[in-house]
């Protein structure tokens, strides 16, 4: 089974089935080597992030320990990108959807199993 997460922002469902990265090796893999972001990855004790070997360009939302959104970017292919001094964790999200996700919104998260 894998785990996933679903994020709310006001207790409204804003991103859903985002892969949730736990482990050493699942966080420095991330998205690496798949062919679409599907619905995006959270990297919880991750303030810098690489996008080597990522096919596509992402949503990245850095947040602080209380899931309070920092900073965010879209991320291009090829580069290194360094969290704001605060940051905690990294969402990683697709470009081609609409998120209503803004600097100072507070997220929350549900945490779940998701079998294959």
């Amino acid at each position: 089974m894998k785990e996933k997460c679903d994020f709310y922002k006001n207790g409204k469902l804003i991103a859903k089935n985002v892969k949730y990265c736990r482990t050493l090796s699942s966080k420095i893999l991330g998205l690496m080597f798949v062919s679409s972001p599907k619905d995006g990855a959270f990297l919880p004790d991750v303030k810098d992030i690489h996008m080597n070997f990522v096919r596509f360009e992402l949503r990245v939302i850095w947040l602080d320990k209380n899931l309070k959104v920092l900073h965010q970017t879209i991320a291009r292919k090829w580069r290194l990108y360094n969290g704001p001094e605060d940051a905690q964790h990294v969402l990683e999200l697709p470009v081609d959807k609409k998120y209503e996700i803004k600097v100072g919104d507070k997220l929350q998260m549900k945490i779940y199993e998701k079998q294959k």
